[in-house]
Order: structure tokens, then sequence, then C-alpha cells
């Protein structure tokens, strides 16, 4: 279960930065709400992408959690936390 665990945690991770990565593209010229908001323009998808980064973040730390424990919770904040840090690194273009 740990390389499935991993592999989950992994494409939640891709499909996260995927999905902030569209986003990020298809609103060059204004900033993106952190948590609450709508984009100026969403693509289409990015909202499915974000689920199932999620969803496959939160599934792969249930197969880890026999095999690490409390170390799977860390691997999933690091996975989920790869569009968090590309969306400051967005919007810090925009600060005054």
């Amino acid at each position: 279960m740990f390389t499935w665990g991993l592999s989950l945690l992994f494409l939640a991770a891709v499909f996260g930065t995927l999905s902030m990565a569209r986003l990020i593209a298809a609103n060059p010229d204004s900033p993106l709400p952190m948590w609450q908001g709508r984009p100026q323009r969403l693509p289409q998808f990015t909202i499915i992408l974000r689920g199932l980064s999620g969803g496959l973040g939160v599934f792969g730390v249930f197969l880890l959690w026999s095999e690490i424990g409390l170390w799977s919770i860390l691997l999933l904040v690091v996975a989920l936390g790869i569009p968090i840090v590309l969306n400051l690194r967005h919007n810090r273009r925009f600060e005054a």
C-alpha cells in the first residue's frame, strides 16, 4: 500500500499544479483570490482538477497511514501546498 499511497499523493500534487497553472495562464493580468472569491476567468476543468487533487491526496493519506502515520499528513501538506505557493508567486506581481 505504500507505493499506491505515494503514487496518489504524487498525482494529487500534479493535478493541483496543473489546475493552478491553467488558472494563472488564463489570468495573467489580474490577481487570483487566495481562499474565497472567483477569478476573472476560470478555465474548463480547473475545479475538477482541484477536486481530484484533494480527493486523491486524502485517499493517499489513508493508504499511507498504517505505514508512516503522521508523516503522511506532512506529505499531503507538501503536495497540496504547491498550488498555494504558485498562487502566492502569481499574486506577488500585483502588490503595490
